[in-house]
């Protein structure tokens, strides 16, 4: 009876526990989506697709957390981020865009390991799991995009082939060149060069096959269980 009593209060905590996906996969498409039209925009433009993207990125992360800690965190980040982002886009202080991808990694990092546990902990075969799981690759490949644009800040031929854009405008072909890479496509018409480049391009790979072997195995078993409780 007292193990009864036990289950039916620590189900809605998991349920809560569980968050909701949408607002971060809605984050993570949208920039996806906008990436390649940042060379077209004005200083205006790129500023308030960063600022978007860092709205749509904190409130996925306060509706995974559920910690005050972990969401004050995430805010002073996206602060930081988007006063850094304006002194680059406004007045030209590439000096801090080191810092800036930096602080967006660490971000992107906090979001990405919320995100895996949300899913890969409560073990949910539902829609909402499908979508956390889909941020979770999502948010892979930015992260590798962000070490790559960091890697091509100190090394210019880290990087060789069809990389179209200087400074800035080169971290669209980098995201192409990170999905690219995660899912083991290998086009070619950009490949690593450097040796610490060629490093991260193959640990992606394996991180990404990595990846989709224990999400489906995860999802498959949450499946089955279900059914067999059923």
């Amino acid at each position: 009876m007292k193990h009864e009593v036990t289950k039916q209060k620590a189900s809605p905590t998991n349920a809560r526990s569980n968050g909701n996906f949408l607002y971060l996969f809605i984050g993570l498409l949208f920039t996806l989506l906008a990436l390649p039209f940042m060379d077209v925009m004005a200083s205006m433009g790129r500023y308030s697709l960063t600022l978007l993207f860092s709205v749509f990125m904190l409130v996925g992360v306060w509706s995974l957390s559920g910690s005050r800690h972990v969401f004050r965190l995430g805010t002073l980040l996206v602060v930081a981020i988007s006063v850094i982002a304006g002194f680059d886009v406004f007045k030209g202080y590439k000096v801090l865009e080191p810092i800036g991808l930096l602080l967006l990694l660490m971000f992107a990092s906090l979001s990405c390991l919320i995100a895996a546990r949300n899913v890969f902990v409560w073990h949910r075969a539902d829609l909402n799991s499908l979508l956390g799981a889909f941020c979770v690759y999502l948010q892979l490949g930015l992260i590798w995009a962000v070490l790559y644009r960091l890697l091509h800040l100190y090394d210019r031929v880290a990087f060789s082939g069809n990389i179209t854009g200087e400074g800035p405008q080169a971290f669209p072909d980098l995201v192409y060149f990170s999905f690219v890479t995660l899912a083991s496509l290998g086009y070619g018409d950009i490949t690593a060069a450097g040796g610490l480049a060629r490093t991260f391009a193959y640990l992606e790979a394996v991180i990404g096959q990595f990846y989709l072997a224990v999400m489906v195995a995860s999802l498959v078993g949450s499946f089955t269980s279900r059914k067999s409780r059923e």
